[in-house]
């Protein structure tokens, strides 16, 4: 457990304020899960086809898959950012890290349906309080927990 902020021991483990005032939760080990994860953005891709009929754009994911990608215990998602919609963006697939930081069931391409998309690969991680996915980005930063 480190030595700055608060702690309250709680019955499952401890509450604390780490050294830059979040709140974070502590198992009874002393572990925080929260704690060393930041939002951040894996990869980007642009796609664009010039042709209107059957655009076969492709990203090739093989990349990012297989252990030491993210840190373990997140989430991540393929999230098309081509513009801030008013309500959410498409996602095309999502999913957790599993302890070797694998992003387990990222597909090895992704094939857009499209003309052009700007496509991320996002690593997002559980809030403080563990009640919602906090991601990078500027306009869905925040998302339901899905189970992994």
């Amino acid at each position: 457990m480190p030595e700055h902020g608060k702690t309250v021991i709680l019955f499952d483990g401890k509450r604390g304020l780490d050294s830059d005032g979040k709140g974070s939760l502590y198992n009874q080990d002393g572990d925080c899960s929260t704690c060393c994860c930041e939002p951040l953005l894996l990869a980007e891709k642009y796609l664009y086809s010039s042709y209107s009929e059957n655009p076969s754009m492709f990203w090739d994911l093989t990349p990012y898959q297989g252990p030491s990608h993210a840190i373990p215990g997140s989430y991540w998602r393929l999230i098309e950012v081509s513009g801030c919609y008013p309500g959410e963006y498409p996602w095309y697939g999502a999913g957790c890290v599993d302890s070797s930081g694998t992003l387990v069931g990222l597909p090895s391409t992704f094939n857009s349906p499209a003309r052009y998309q700007y496509m991320e690969l996002q690593i997002g991680c559980l809030s403080a309080d563990g009640s919602y996915i906090e991601w990078p980005g500027s306009c869905q930063t925040g998302s339901s927990v899905f189970p992994c």
